[in-house]
């Protein structure tokens, strides 16, 4: 058994998520996790924390956020591999690593949800078939971020076109919260369209929030760095100045809004299965 330990034993966040990663692994009995006392194989250390490199442990650092709002605390030569949603930026490696960095991309889906993307992806059938009974949500917790006025903003004017139902704690007006956890995808089902800008448009920052929709079966109003890594054919995107007579048009056809709802949301998906081939190659193998 492939040993893996922590750098950072105390975060159970950052080991739940990371296990949502590696459940193939976990499952099968090619991998466990140890604590660091146990003789690991490989220490797993997050984008978040300053950590130690062992003498003679390979350590991998994981991230799930954009390399530009959240750049590493370590040079990336120190490390045996980066695990991330996308790759860092060339100047962040090139200067200083004497040998091509080992990059493993995942997708955002495999350590955000608590279900296996072939899970997800099941289930989105399913809720792609359910009745949507209402026109749209919006669940915002925080007005952090670039793009907060702005998701305001698009609140306010498709609400003037139509009501929308604001249940998180930004500009409620439900009387109540969405529910948390795998419960949201079918509260969320229920609406034709969410509003789910990120909190930033910084290049290639993508978060839950377009996929939530996605998964839910439902079109999601949308603006943020995955304009550029989605398929435009998904979403109805709200930085164009027209969006408010596509959503109208897309409200008032049915065949069209079909057609949009039923699209993947990315242009090319990033693999689980590639990411599980290529971790095994470098680590397990």
């Amino acid at each position: 058994m492939f040993k893996i330990c922590y750098a950072e034993e105390f975060d159970k966040d950052f080991i739940r998520w990371t296990g949502n990663l590696l459940r193939r692994f976990l499952a099968d009995g090619r991998a466990g996790i140890v604590s660091q006392k146990c003789k690991p194989d490989l220490m797993l250390a997050s984008i978040w924390r300053k950590h130690g490199f062992p003498k003679g442990l390979p350590v991998a650092l994981i991230s799930n956020e954009n390399w530009q709002l959240f750049p590493p605390r370590h040079r990336l030569s120190q490390y045996r591999a980066v695990i991330g949603i996308y790759p860092p930026p060339q100047h962040l490696y090139a200067l200083e690593c004497s040998r091509p960095l080992s990059f493993i991309q995942y997708p955002y889906e495999a350590v955000h949800f608590h279900l296996s993307i072939a899970s997800l992806l099941e289930l989105r059938e399913t809720r792609l078939q359910s009745a949507k009974s209402k026109f749209c949500c919006f669940v915002v917790s925080n007005t952090v971020g670039d793009l907060a006025s702005r998701r305001s903003e698009v609140f306010a004017r498709i609400n003037a076109y139509q009501k929308v139902d604001s249940a998180g704690s930004v500009l409620n007006n439900t009387g109540y919260l969405a529910p948390r956890g795998p419960d949201f995808l079918d509260w969320i089902a229920q609406y034709k369209f969410m509003i789910c800008l990120e909190n930033s448009k910084t290049s290639g920052y993508i978060t839950e929030k377009a996929l939530q929709a996605s998964l839910a079966g439902t079109v999601p109003i949308y603006d943020g760095g995955g304009v550029e890594i989605f398929n435009s054919g998904a979403f109805v995107d709200c930085s164009r100045p027209d969006y408010l007579s596509r959503l109208a048009g897309l409200d008032n056809d049915t065949h069209e809004y079909e057609i949009m709802q039923s699209q993947a949301l990315y242009s090319v998906r990033p693999s689980v299965q590639s990411f599980e081939e290529k971790f095994a190659a470098l680590f397990l193998n």
